[in-house]
């Protein structure tokens, strides 16, 4: 009796994914928006993993390069934040279209950009447009699922495995492409993708987008109090710490890899890729995970094998070590993701959900700000390595904070 119990569960258990996949293989809108998001997010690693390139090329100092992510995203924190207030004016659709055509041509004035100061501002112009796509793209994809209760986790971590494989591929050809050209070079090319992702984004279903403009009604203020339970508030604190802390690793790995381990730039960079190929397995395992375990618990051995990964990497005593637990790293880091996104949908109303991925998008963005300015320093002051310290004490406090958060059902 046991033995049969145990197989009608499994094909139960087959039978639901099964079902899901097939669910999520028709869903035309989902893959539109996926595949042009991936798009979106093929510079986020590329900037990062250019570090070395850009102080050898511009001839800056590392509070200088620091200043290359940080301006970026403090364009980021205002993207997010706007994002949210244009979606109620101008629906869904009209602003992620805004943000591909913004995206495309910040890439192509990347691309031939003459100095360190234009460079800076050509950066926080392609990141203030990648911003303002994810809160619409995210508030549709977590409504697109059959059962969005059971499957909710599923279906954002699906999504955003396929925008992974976007930031992942962004490094590797970057790799192969500064074999034999300048790096100028892949800007250049990610700039057609980006103008013909309008095209199909253009012609999806307005109807399955679940639209709500604003008519005119409450002001922003109002809104925003609306959501800001004092769990939300809590839960954005926690993520927001740890942006922080993963930011200010993110920024100088590839000089870490190229000064300390004596890695080659393009060697540097495909890792550097390969880590964020990893890292969908972590998306995949998450979102199916933490729909059946509770999307804290999960957030919670995510974060903490994350932070014990990162510390072995930074005492690793040999290269295999190092690059195992890098892997590692980058599995449990990507891992939180969908059970991060499904808990902001829990504590909002579908009404309200790009809102709260806005406040999501701010709050991280706002407090990783200034992490590679204060590593940067502190690189001046006592070597590289003691990046790692800084992160691991802030990646740890982000683990105690959401402790504090208790999930709701919307």
């Amino acid at each position: 009796m046991a033995m049969t119990h145990v197989l009608k569960r499994r094909r139960n258990f087959l039978r639901i994914n099964v079902q899901f996949y097939i669910n999520i293989a028709r869903n035309i809108n989902f893959w539109i928006i996926s595949l042009s998001h991936l798009f979106t997010h093929v510079f986020d690693l590329v900037n990062l993993a250019l570090i070395p390139i850009f102080i050898e090329e511009f001839s800056i100092d590392l509070l200088q390069a620091g200043l290359l992510v940080t301006l970026p995203l403090l364009a980021g924190m205002v993207s997010s934040f706007l994002s949210g207030i244009i979606m109620s004016k101008i629906g869904h659709k009209p602003l992620m279209i805004l943000s591909l055509l913004m995206m495309g041509v910040s890439a192509l004035l990347v691309s031939v950009t003459p100095n360190f100061l234009t460079l800076m501002l050509y950066l926080s112009l392609l990141t203030f447009a990648s911003r303002l796509y994810c809160p619409p793209a995210l508030s549709i994809i977590s409504e697109s699922c059959e059962d969005c209760e059971l499957d909710r986790g599923k279906t954002v971590g699906f999504h955003v495995s396929v925008v992974m494989l976007g930031i992942a591929s962004g490094p590797i050809f970057l790799g192969f492409i500064i074999l034999h050209f300048a790096w100028r070079l892949l800007y250049l090319i990610f700039a057609i993708p980006l103008f013909l992702s309008t095209v199909p984004v253009t012609r999806m279903n307005v109807d399955l987008l679940n639209e709500e403009k604003d008519k005119g009604g409450e002001g922003e203020a109002i809104k925003i109090a609306s959501v800001m339970k004092t769990s939300f508030i809590l839960l954005l604190i926690s993520l927001g710490f740890r942006s922080m802390g993963i930011q200010g690793v993110s920024t100088f790995m590839t000089t870490y890899f190229v000064s300390e381990k004596g890695l080659s730039k393009s060697i540097s960079s495909i890792l550097y890729g390969v880590g964020g190929a990893f890292g969908i397995i972590g998306v995949l395992a998450g979102g199916a995970i933490s729909d059946k375990m509770g999307e804290k618990r999960w957030i919670t051995i995510t974060w903490t094998a994350s932070l014990l990964s990162l510390l072995v990497f930074s005492l690793a005593p040999s290269m295999s070590i190092l690059l195992l637990f890098f892997v590692l790293y980058r599995v449990f880091n990507s891992g939180s993701i969908a059970p991060v996104m499904s808990l902001v949908a829990r504590f909002t109303s579908k009404s309200r959900r790009g809102l709260g991925y806005m406040l999501y998008f701010f709050s991280s963005s706002l407090m990783s700000a200034f992490s590679p300015i204060v590593t940067a320093r502190i690189i001046e002051l006592f070597g590289i390595w003691y990046i790692f310290p800084f992160a691991l004490i802030i990646l740890g406090f982000a683990i105690l904070m959401v402790q504090l958060v208790m999930p709701e059902n919307n």
